[in-house]
């Protein structure tokens, strides 16, 4: 099989082709990143393969990839989506010391025939859609929370002008109005797919899940679609243990951070809710207080925890069971 390696920019396209042995066949740039484009590129292509014989292999650079990821897929290509920074240390594993864009598409190249990454798998379009109303939530929520400070200092300023505070109150009201139709249009997207409805039913059993919260995960994870195990969940959210020892000197350990950033936001959050309620989550919390853990470090521990919990009942098909013992 052929590896196409692609820089993906927000307007044009870097792509060089080589073997299994690593060998260029050729390359080409800069192309449109436009349906014309991509025409263009798998015609190339068909000089030396059809699609199908084909792992394309490129960074996950915005939504920019998106388009041309799509377009190998329907092709009938492997398409392997990688991390940006898998790709920034395999350059400095082989000790690259420039960076252009076509050099870049030779290196993303040389990592497909290396590593062989694993291939992509296009979310549903229920599941799509549900993604881009998470974050739409999560923005206009920061917005909202701006607008609320910024009308707090104007009501406690000696003097505010009253066309700014009503201009103000306006945008904030907006905000208001916009979490409530963002809300609604996420739990109208998911009663009408049955998959997802079950699955954000299993979710929401286990203690510190919210409806926002869960419907947060199914989106960032799939539905849990590419994680068998807690120990990819935990990785996934970079929530996994990141040790630092060497010989004889021990440092202080701390989580990964190499994972989603959303994904360990909402773990973090519904910890502090598991922490309150009366479940065994909350058991498991005082515990790790007592034997004299920190606080925050033990609310990581119990987010990492729900996670696997969630994954758990999901792949299951069972709810969450409060008094469950394993046989």
């Amino acid at each position: 099989m052929l590896v196409l390696g692609i820089d993906v920019g927000k307007r044009e396209l870097f792509v060089q082709l080589q073997d299994a042995a690593g060998t260029s066949l050729g390359q080409r740039g800069p192309l449109a990143n436009t349906p014309a484009g991509l025409q263009q590129l798998s015609d190339w292509v068909r000089k030396w393969a059809e699609p199908a014989q084909l792992h394309v292999v490129m960074e996950a650079t915005n939504v920019y990839w998106e388009r041309c990821a799509h377009h190998f897929q329907s092709l009938g290509s492997v398409v392997s989506v990688v991390n940006p920074a898998q790709i920034k240390y395999f350059a400095r594993s082989v000790l690259r010391r420039g960076k252009t864009d076509a050099m870049d598409a030779e290196l993303i190249a040389r990592y497909g025939v290396v590593m062989h990454p694993s291939g992509w798998t296009p979310p549903s379009p229920a599941l799509s859609d549900l993604k881009q109303l998470t974050r739409e939530r999560e923005a206009v929520v920061v917005r909202r929370t701006q607008e609320q400070n910024h009308l707090q200092a104007l009501q406690d300023a000696h003097h505010a002008s009253e066309i700014v505070v009503k201009l103000t109150q306006q945008r904030l009201d907006l905000m208001v109005q916009q979490v409530g139709e963002i809300e609604a249009a996420m739990r109208a997207l998911i009663e009408a797919d049955e998959r997802l409805s079950q699955q954000l039913k299993l979710l929401l059993s286990v203690p510190g899940f919210a409806f926002v919260s869960a419907a947060t995960i199914l989106a960032e994870t799939v539905g849990f679609a590419q994680l068998e195990t807690g120990r990819e969940r935990s990785a996934a959210s970079g929530m996994a243990p990141s040790p630092h020892q060497s010989g004889s000197k021990r440092g202080q350990g701390r989580i990964s951070k190499t994972g989603n950033a959303r994904l360990r936001r909402i773990a973090y959050l519904s910890a502090l809710g598991a922490s309150k309620s009366h479940s065994r989550m909350r058991t498991y919390y005082r515990h790790l207080r007592d034997t004299g853990k920190p606080a925050k470090v033990a609310l990581v521990a119990l987010g990492r925890k729900l996670l696997t919990t969630g994954l758990a009942v999901v792949k299951s098909g069972q709810p969450y069971q409060d008094d469950f013992c394993r046989a």
